[in-house]
């Protein structure tokens, strides 16, 4: 079995929350690895709800006012299966 070493560069500023998510891994590797994977299938991890989350928060702080969507619910588009799926596991936890 063959290893590949990939390197990138993160900016203090920028990455400082990839770089504490980092931090907090005990295999940065393995972490990296199932993130990349994670992000290949388009799956959503409730890291991803929670960032979305605190997103808003930091959105609201700042003054946006956000607004319903549409009252009825023929108006609203479509949702892709995989991701009602996804939203439906992560209401049951």
């Amino acid at each position: 079995m063959g290893r590949v070493i990939v390197s990138f560069s993160l900016d203090t500023e920028e990455d400082r929350d990839i770089l504490r998510w980092l931090e907090r891994q005990e295999s940065k590797s393995a972490a990296i690895r199932e993130a990349l994977r994670s992000h290949l299938v388009g799956g959503v991890t409730l890291g991803d709800v929670y960032q979305a989350v605190k997103d808003l928060e930091r959105l609201m702080r700042s003054g946006v006012v956000l607004a319903a969507g549409p009252a009825d619910p023929q108006d609203e588009p479509d949702e892709p299966p995989d991701l009602a799926a996804a939203l439906e596991a992560l209401g049951k936890l």
